[in-house]
């Protein structure tokens, strides 16, 4: 099988990123693989060809860098959109008939701040003009936003849908999208849970919708260490972590096995946190906001929470702990083991790809 991932990055940046070099990988073992991509950030998957597309890139309508798209299409025999967020784009693959597209956040059904509102609380609402003016208050940037992003999903109707999580599946049916298949990402699960660490982590950008603040004020609140993964334009107000910056999934991997839990907090409705279940799959627990797709894989070893406060309970009560930090790492490790491996994952995704290349 001709297989075609058109992508707006390559990069080793971000669970997304990751996952579908993961993908690319894996099939090139067996299928022809292409990555068309519009900035390379990270070296080719091995066994693929890429290709550059700088249009692939674009968030907004253009045709601009997309010269050779129609010809690898044509070529492909199944294609697989990912992130590409140029409505331009993903008419091109949409007229093949012969794609799918893997939707990983919110920004083809929402253009405000990952379907959450001013309150916190999660959206209920299809994006329209009335429902949008809270989060977006500027008229000529709210009706920017509305135009791309229905842009983007009107492209994309027809298509088949993957998502990771359930919640996702059903912002995907409001917006009028589907059919819909949930295919999580699958993760490395260690042979067995590691022995209790110490001091807690934080992976992930550091930005406003993915809150670090709050984890950092519960750290500051119970004490230890805290590790940060990671960059963004929240770093410098970290005070007082350990900050190692942007890691390789080997490091990533090593600093949650030696530390005793990883705090995922979330403004907005996470679509899925791979790195929660990272975290499980080497035997370390999890304190996290219950937002989105969160409680879907947050069954075991995890600590849910709804706030702040519950946040900086939970960390006092497992840093104090030893024994009820081994069992929720032993607990979320056992239920990840089989659930979020590749042999079980990858299967699903090779079922639906086949699927469409008939």
């Amino acid at each position: 099988m001709r297989i075609l991932h058109l992508a707006d990055r390559l990069s080793r940046r971000g669970g997304a990123d990751n996952h579908l070099r993961d993908v690319a990988t894996e099939q090139a073992l067996r299928h022809r693989v292409t990555l068309g991509i519009g900035r390379r950030r990270a070296s080719d998957p091995a066994g693929t060809r890429v290709v550059e597309l700088r249009g692939l890139a674009s968030p907004i309508e253009s045709s601009a860098g997309l010269e050779g798209l129609e010809a690898l299409v044509a070529e492909a025999d199944v294609v697989h959109l990912h992130n590409v967020m140029n409505p331009a784009a993903l008419r091109i693959a949409r007229e093949a008939r012969r794609c799918l597209v893997t939707v990983q956040d919110h920004r083809v059904f929402c253009p405000g701040p990952g379907r959450t509102l001013p309150s916190g609380e999660r959206c209920e609402s299809r994006m329209s003009e009335e429902a949008c003016t809270g989060c977006l208050p500027d008229e000529a940037y709210r009706e920017r936003m509305l135009s791309v992003t229905e842009a983007r999903r009107a492209a994309m109707v027809g298509m088949t849908v993957v998502v990771l999580s359930e919640y996702m599946r059903e912002e995907c049916k409001q917006a009028g999208l589907g059919p819909v298949h949930v295919v999580p990402p699958w993760v490395e699960v260690a042979e067995g849970p590691s022995p209790v660490g110490e001091g807690a982590v934080i992976a992930g950008r550091l930005v406003a919708h993915k809150d670090p603040l709050s984890a950092w004020r519960a750290w500051r609140s119970v004490g230890g260490v805290l590790r940060v993964c990671g960059v963004g334009g929240l770093r410098d107000q970290l005070e007082g972590a350990e900050h190692l910056g942007w890691v390789s999934r080997r490091v990533l991997r090593n600093v949650l096995a030696a530390s005793r839990v990883l705090l995922f907090p979330a403004r907005w409705q996470e679509p899925f946190g791979i790195v929660g279940v990272e975290a499980l799959a080497v035997g370390t627990p999890v304190i996290a906001m219950a937002r989105g797709g969160v409680p879907e894989w947050a069954r075991e070893g995890v600590v849910l929470v709804q706030d702040e406060a519950s946040m900086t309970e939970a960390l006092a009560r497992i840093s104090a702990d030893d024994r009820l930090a081994a069992e929720l790492g032993s607990a979320g490790w056992a239920s990840v083991r089989e659930a979020y491996s590749r042999e079980r994952l990858l299967p699903r995704l090779e079922a639906l790809l086949r699927g469409r290349s008939g």
